[in-house]
């Protein structure tokens, strides 16, 4: 089933090159923390293949970003329905997708992974690269001021994305402070 999934979003991501590698990423650290939990690998899989699946259809832009995973979440559907898959199935797959911005207060645990895994990505080294090349300096700095710093130790729930998550942590902080030092010295000059 992996592989016909990942067939189809290789190729319908083929000119997102920067959207494809994310879900590589996400699927990565996917597999590396559902192997720790009591995870369905299938529904976990399949979700984290198609989460950012929207994107081979609609532009970046602040308005879809506030609606794409309702938008991957009904894409995904219908992938999965032209794909057979079980209606069961491909329920628990699209419910994942819906939630892996913001998590209902009983998500399912691979729901919970799916979330994990995209906001471990939004803070490594190409996540807050994208972050800067998207929204600018200002418009970076304000997301990373105010909607990652000051949540994302709370997205980390499970042991293993806690613990892959704890070096990025440390990572981003340093380079948040030092950023700031460098912009308060070039300010004194």
């Amino acid at each position: 089933m992996e592989s016909l999934i990942s067939d189809y979003v290789k190729k319908a991501l083929s000119k997102k090159p920067d959207i494809l590698t994310h879900t590589l990423r996400v699927v990565g650290y996917c597999k590396a923390i559902g192997r720790t939990e009591d995870a369905d690998m299938d529904i976990l899989i399949s979700s984290a293949w198609l989460h950012d699946i929207c994107w081979s259809k609609l532009d970046m832009s602040p308005e879809n970003l506030a609606v794409h995973a309702e938008e991957s979440a009904k894409l995904a559907k219908d992938v999965l329905n032209k794909m057979n898959m079980s209606d069961r199935m491909a329920e628990k797959i699209v419910s994942a997708i819906s939630v892996h911005e913001s998590l209902p207060d009983s998500p399912s645990i691979e729901a919970k992974i799916l979330f994990e895994a995209d906001h471990l990505d939004r803070i490594g080294a190409v996540g807050i690269s994208k972050i800067f090349s998207s929204w600018g300096i200002k418009g970076g700095l304000d997301i990373i001021n105010t909607k990652i710093l000051p949540s994302m130790e709370e997205w980390f729930t499970t042991r293993k994305g806690f613990e892959l998550a704890k070096e990025k942590i440390i990572f981003l902080n340093l380079f948040v402070d030092n950023y700031n030092k460098e912009i308060i010295e070039a300010n004194k000059g």
